[in-house]
């Protein structure tokens, strides 16, 4: 049986090369433990970015979220209760978010996020805010 999780972060930064080039990307000097700021920020030390997707908007709307639904693995599982979490949050100077894919089963791909729980500190550029585990059928 496959259980997998979707763990997810908005975030700010003064633009999309900050977040694609300064804070997502991994730095591969220390091979022994490749590191990303991202990856520092939300504890979560070394991850298969293989399985994570992030955007960046002008300013992250849920009406403009929902448009890119079908860019994703596995909404049907995830995305409504995700929307109903984001609401719950100001989005009004978030621009970014993170989706974060692991799987138990078959394939094991970033176990480590089913006993992740959150950032300890939330003054960061980013702010975990969904984790979801499901069954695919």
């Amino acid at each position: 049986m496959n259980k997998k999780i979707i763990c997810v972060w908005i975030g700010t930064f003064e633009s999309e090369d900050k977040l694609y080039k300064d804070y997502l990307s991994f730095n591969y000097e220390n091979d022994d433990e490749p590191e990303s700021k991202f990856a520092k920020d939300s504890g979560l030390g070394y991850y298969d970015e293989d399985f994570m997707e992030s955007w960046w908007f002008n300013t992250l709307e849920l009406n403009e979220l929902v448009q890119y639904r079908d860019d994703l693995p596995d909404t049907e599982y995830f995305f409504d209760e995700l929307i109903m979490e984001l609401e719950k949050h100001d989005l009004s100077n978030r621009n970014s978010i993170s989706f974060l894919f692991g799987e138990y089963g078959e394939h094991i791909t970033n176990e480590m996020l089913f006993e992740y729980n959150g950032m300890h500190i939330n003054s960061k550029q980013i702010e975990f805010v969904f984790k979801k585990e499901y069954e695919p059928k």
